[in-house]
């Protein structure tokens, strides 16, 4: 049976007077996926707190559900009382401990996948954003700062389809680093940097089978460091 995450984004929402529809439209979804979340059929990830809280003008927190049992954020069933802050299990710390700074989605995601046998993602030089995500505190200030879509499962575990990746320009890359690396071509791949030297690049990748290979330097245009991902399904 599958698992249930229960949430207050129909309760919100209703609140606020909105359909699925208008609410999806503020977000940049469907309908048909607040309608999962809303369900729980969906885990509600950070990104999506942030995103649905902006719209519904509520802090991202009061979205989870902490425990079925509590009364409803604003109402006491006792008198108040000093007691720990509860933590919502998975919830990174910095939620917990500070407010949270919506801002606006202004990092560009740029790409495009591109089908057949291939799979690749092309990132040309002339790349308008194919979509917006709130940016990171480690991107904030980094200007040319971007995410890219992963497109495929080559890096499952630690990267999976459509999840949303950050990608800091500047950062030095090491061997165990995930990267994207752009092609002279236009053509990017998103792997493990297992080392560099003068001549070519040994990436690493999972899946169909864990196997490593090399680029020639030649080849490759820039290997920039992903330094975090956003799962959004």
């Amino acid at each position: 049976m599958p698992k249930i995450h229960p949430n207050r984004i129909c309760k919100f929402r209703e609140t606020s007077g909105l359909s699925m529809q208008a609410l999806a439209e503020r977000v940049g979804t469907s309908a048909q996926q607040i309608d999962r979340l809303e369900k729980g059929k969906i885990r509600l990830t950070v990104d999506w707190m942030i995103r649905i809280g902006k719209a519904l003008a509520v802090d991202p927190k009061e979205l989870m559900i902490v425990d079925a049992a509590a009364p409803p954020s604003g109402v006491k069933s006792q008198p108040e009382r000093a007691e720990p802050p509860q933590r919502v299990p998975g919830l990174p710390p910095s939620l917990h401990t500070m407010p949270v700074d919506l801002g606006s989605p202004d990092l560009p995601i740029m790409g495009r996948a591109q089908g057949g046998s291939e799979g690749v993602l092309m990132i040309p030089n002339d790349q308008r954003p194919v979509d917006w995500t709130y940016r990171p505190p480690q991107l904030r200030g980094v200007s040319d700062a971007f995410a890219v879509f992963a497109y495929d499962d080559s890096m499952h575990p630690m990267y999976k389809n459509g999840q949303t990746l950050w990608i800091h320009p500047h950062l030095p890359v090491k061997p165990g680093d995930g990267v994207l690396v752009i092609k002279r071509n236009e053509q990017a791949l998103i792997k493990e940097l297992v080392r560099r030297t003068k001549s070519e690049l040994v990436l690493r990748q999972y899946r169909p089978r864990e196997e490593e290979f090399a680029l020639a330097m030649r080849e490759i245009h820039a290997v920039y460091r992903i330094i975090g991902a956003l799962d959004l399904r």
